[in-house]
């Protein structure tokens, strides 16, 4: 089995958080690259274990259920759409699909609350720098 590294945080962390254009190159490049991996090995197997579905994959999958509805605008990692990743995007969907999860999965919420995140930490930033 393959390893994957924090697969949840760190690489949107990286590019959101970048404090230069080539930080931000090089965060992307591993996000891309730990996408293109996860794609390969979901197009041979059903969940990131094997054929049962764990606590990674839940895991991952909230992160995916945001990428293009938040990831993709706050972080600007606009290079790939979930949507361009056919096995990542059928996993997720696979997973939205289980009774119970799509109730879990509120996207007006998921968008506002992460705006309004996004919003509390520029207006921090921009207070603390006029504080300055």
């Amino acid at each position: 089995m393959k390893r994957f590294d924090n697969p949840r945080i760190w690489w949107l962390c990286r590019c959101g958080f970048a404090q230069s254009q080539v930080a931000y190159d090089a965060a992307v490049n591993d996000l891309l690259g730990t996408l293109d991996l996860l794609e390969e090995h979901l197009g041979c197997s059903r969940y990131l274990c094997g054929g049962v579905l764990t606590l990674a994959d839940i895991c991952l999958f909230t992160t995916l259920i945001r990428f293009d509805l938040v990831y993709n605008v706050l972080f600007k990692c606009t290079k790939k759409k979930l949507l361009e990743y056919p096995s990542l995007y059928a996993y997720t969907r696979d997973i939205y699909q289980i009774p119970k999860v799509a109730e879990t999965c509120n996207f007006e919420v998921i968008m506002d609350s992460h705006n309004r995140e996004s919003l509390s930490s520029s207006e921090k930033r921009l207070e603390a720098s006029l504080l300055k």
